[in-house]
């Protein structure tokens, strides 16, 4: 798994003086908690060449052109803001670039991620969409490379289909590699409250390909301002923790040549639950 970037991301803590209105760039929670933003830290190891250790990422510029609020209060966002070092070698200081979504799109989350989804050292901002008539979509968002001519602004590289119906939203579980053949899966959970199917998709040119679908699963109530559950990483193998449908289970999830296995860990009594179950031993 060398080759994945550790998904040990943190949300970053940063404090604000007055409380948050739609009018501001930027949102903090109600509670005084994290900005939607999420951080990783640069490599150990890496090709100094590359410009975008450590990489941030920012959800920004709250808006009620769409609503749908079944995320603890967070707003919808019109924004992307993402930053990195402007010169690996010299990390003489930082670089940004930024997305304004169209005015039919919003950002439906609470936070991007930086995944390695397509397993070539450097993070992809992946983050949920979603369109006023068509609903959610999960969306994989590239930082330019300087070392690719003509690369200078974020690209939408690869997406899902739209749920199809306004006010239906999709969760991201996680990624690894979930059925051990070299290349990374991303799952998410098909509408958390309804559906609540996880389905694995894979990066395949400019879609997110669905490659498994299993249901009975969630990892998000009504009202939570984060998602629950995530990836386990042990002895080599990853795999997914997630709450049964009804929130009274964990259960543990992994691909395999012939298909899905599905592990019941025993009672879930508290969300807490399912992050300690995501530790190894």
């Amino acid at each position: 798994m060398g080759r994945r970037i550790t998904q040990a991301f943190a949300l970053a803590a940063l404090l604000v003086a007055a409380a948050p209105t739609l009018a501001q760039e930027t949102w903090a929670r109600p509670d005084g908690g994290a900005f939607v933003e999420v951080q990783v830290p640069a490599p150990k190891a890496r090709d100094k060449n590359h410009p975008t250790w450590p990489l941030r990422a920012r959800l920004s510029m709250p808006t009620d052109r769409y609503i749908h609020d079944v995320r603890g209060g967070i707003p919808m966002f019109a924004k992307l803001d993402v930053s990195g070092l402007s010169c690996g070698a010299c990390r003489a200081g930082t670089e940004g670039r930024a997305i304004r979504l169209e005015p039919t799109l919003v950002f439906e989350d609470v936070a991007p991620r930086l995944w390695d989804v397509d397993g070539d050292g450097r993070p992809e901002i992946v983050v949920v969409e979603s369109h006023i008539d068509k609903g959610a979509r999960l969306v994989v968002w590239d930082y330019p490379r300087h070392d690719t001519p003509g690369s200078t602004e974020l690209t939408r590289s690869a997406t899902t289909d739209f749920i199809g119906q306004p006010q239906r939203w999709l969760s991201p579980a996680g990624y690894g590699d979930f059925d051990g053949d070299g290349q990374s899966e991303i799952a998410y959970v098909d509408r958390p409250h309804l559906a609540r199917e996880l389905v694995f998709v894979r990066k395949s040119g400019a879609k997110l390909t669905e490659i498994a679908r299993i249901k009975g699963l969630t990892n998000h109530q009504i009202g939570d301002a984060f998602l629950s559950g995530g990836t386990r990483s042990c002895k080599g193998q990853d795999s997914l923790i997630l709450a049964s449908a009804d929130w009274s289970r964990i259960m543990e999830v992994r691909l395999s040549a012939k298909g899905a296995i599905v592990t019941d860990l025993g009672p879930l009594k508290r969300k807490a639950d399912l992050t300690r179950a995501q530790r190894c031993g």
